[in-house]
Order: C-alpha cells, then structure tokens, then sequence
C-alpha cells in the first residue's frame, strides 16, 4: 500500500496518549511485572470497570507473586469469584508457584519464558514484556488488531503482528504498545469509531476509504446452543448441600447445587438425577420449584431449572459422580465458598424463601 511516514505515526501517537490515557491502578511507575500481568489477564474478556475493584482486592490480598504462590486454591477462586473465565485465575496461581520455586519469584522477561507459564498467550506475553520489562516486542489484542487493520486497510489480521512490528519504536516500545491499545479501546472502536478525535487519521487507509468500520472484516456469528440443567437445591436445617466441579472442567474448582443437563430422551427426574449423582434418596422430601435462572458462556447458554429439597435430616452422600466432592455447608458459610454466578443466583432465592418463611 501507500507508504506510511511511521516517525510522524509514532509521534501523533504518543503526543496523543501522553494527554488522554487513562489513570489506571497498574500504571504505576515504575511498572511492577505482576501488575502488568495481574492487570492483563483480568483484562481478557472483561471491561476496565469491572476489573479495577478485583485488581485492587486481588493485591490487597495478594501483594506480591510469593503471596500469591502460598494462596490455597480455593482461596484464589474465591477472589476471583464474579469476574468468569475461571481458568485464567486457575492458570495465574500455577503460574505463580511455577515462577517462585523455577524463577526466584521473578517474571521471565522475554516472551519464549513467559509463554512457558500457564494461561500466558503471545499477547499477554508481550504485553508483560514490553510494558514491564520494555523489550521490543509487539502486543496484539483485540484492540491493536483493530487498529494495524484499519491503519493498513487490511481486511484479515494474517500479518497484523508483522505490521506492528514495523511500528514499534526502539526507544520506550512498551508505551507504543500501550497507547495503540488505549487508541483501540478509546477512540478506533469497533462500531462508530471516533475517526475526527483520532491523532492516527492522516495515516489512516480505512478511514481514507470513508468506511472505516468494513475492517477488519466482522467475524460470522453462529447461533448458541442453549442447555438446560436441572438442579436440586437440598437443605435441612440450616445447611446445605453443595459440591466441587472437577478443577480441570468449565468452572472448574468451583461450588454449585447437585446439577445435571437434562439430554432428550429420557429425561431423568430430580430423585433419578440426585440418586444417580450423589447416591442420595430424596423421594420422600419437600420440593418446591425456585425461578429458573439464565447464564450466557461464550459459545453456548445455560437454563438452570432448580428445585428447593426439603430434607429432615441431613443425609450423606455416599458418591459424587462426576464431582470432586460434596458436603453439607451451614448457611453462614456457603459465602465463603466460590460459588458459579448463576448458583449465587439460585441461592439468593433460596435465602429469601428459607429465612423469611421461617421454614
């Protein structure tokens, strides 16, 4: 394409983010390694606003990667609870203990040893290399793609990484990185992108072709598959039972009402499916239904159908199948487990009809 004076996009650029970027807890200076990749993974996948009151729990808790490393897992799910992609916090603390007992406690600062850690993509990779360690590497997420594709009218990404390479200064390329990811996010949005405020727009081909937002090309949405669950919410007294998905699933480490996916055909009933799973007998109890409660994942949606179990005294279980675990969990405790969103749902139901009804 057209020749780009890459000095004067350079300097538009940083002119720019040195007036507009944002005050963000992780961008103290000078940049601490693990909140540069604390702060990047509880990025993937969700907003600025949402992450900035975990992050600041997260290192009030977990000061530094040693504290981290020492953490039970429980414990790191439990702080993680609400932010979804459990996996990312499951690969953080395994990360953590890798780099205390093989680093010294030290992030790897170039992007061969931190792709070695678990949950570290080549993203995150340059993004904890360059912004924390100034390496001169690019960083390309869903913004910076964006933003290279535009630039260079390109309608697919296949050479998006070798592009922003071209761009990268060799002085301070961590604060190149940082600010085409804080032009992508602020101004070169996906739809209706703010083309007039944008410092990048006399070097701008897509903007040139007056339809900046044909690039990249808009991936095909499928439609989702929706599942539905049964579950059983069983209480006696004042406990309740809850048990432990297997730590290597979907939500995995986490605590959720007895549940099963209801297949066509057969569908199993509340008892067969609590029988089956847990070896319990319920045929004789109380049930009552609760509100169903919607969950949307990123590739498929959940309906949970639950049903509040009466119990009048606490049986055991005498199997999990398919779980970790399964215990009777007092009411007082059950907040301190970390519960799936759609669970803590299903028990904010519960609370209210066992406390308010006396039952």
């Amino acid at each position: 394409g057209r020749g780009v004076n890459i000095s004067a996009l350079r300097c538009a650029l940083l002119d720019w983010f040195r007036q507009h970027k944002r005050d963000l807890p992780w961008r103290t200076e000078p940049r601490d390694p693990y909140r540069v990749w604390l702060s990047e993974v509880m990025l993937q996948q969700t907003q600025v606003a949402t992450v900035i009151p975990y992050f600041e729990r997260w290192l009030s808790r977990f000061p530094t990667i040693e504290s981290l490393a020492a953490a039970s897992p429980d414990e790191v799910l439990k702080l993680w609870e609400g932010l979804g992609y459990y996996a990312r916090a499951r690969n953080l603390h395994r990360a953590a203990q890798l780099v205390v007992h093989e680093h010294n406690g030290r992030l790897p600062d170039s992007v061969e040893g931190l792709l070695a850690l678990p949950g570290v993509g080549r993203y995150t990779a340059g993004a904890i290399a360059s912004l924390a360690y100034n390496k001169r590497t690019p960083a390309l997420d869903g913004n910076t793609r964006r933003v290279i594709c535009r630039l260079f009218a390109h309608q697919t990404d296949e050479t998006a990484w070798t592009l922003a390479e071209s761009l990268l200064p060799e002085e301070n390329p961590g604060n190149f990185n940082e600010a085409l990811i804080e032009l992508g996010a602020l101004v070169c949005t996906p739809r209706a992108p703010r083309c007039d405020e944008c410092p990048l727009k006399p070097f701008c081909a897509a903007c040139a072709t007056g339809a900046p937002e044909a690039y990249p090309q808009p991936r095909r949405r499928t439609a989702q598959p929706q599942h539905c669950v049964l579950t059983a919410v069983i209480v006696t007294g004042s406990a309740v039972l809850l048990a432990q998905r297997p730590t290597d699933g979907l939500l995995g480490g986490l605590w959720e009402f007895v549940s099963s996916e209801l297949r066509h055909p057969p569908n199993e009933s509340l008892a067969e499916m609590v029988q089956r799973r847990l070896g319990m007998d319920i045929s004789g109890a109380e049930v009552h239904p609760l509100s169903e409660v919607r969950h949307a994942f990123t590739h498929f949606r959940v309906v949970r159908q639950p049903w509040l179990v009466y119990l009048a005294e606490a049986v055991p279980a005498t199997r999990s199948e398919g779980y970790t675990t399964c215990a009777w969990i007092t009411f007082e405790s059950v907040d301190s487990l970390a519960l799936t969103r759609s669970d803590q749902r299903i028990w904010a139901q519960v609370r209210q009809r066992v406390l308010w009804s006396g039952l």
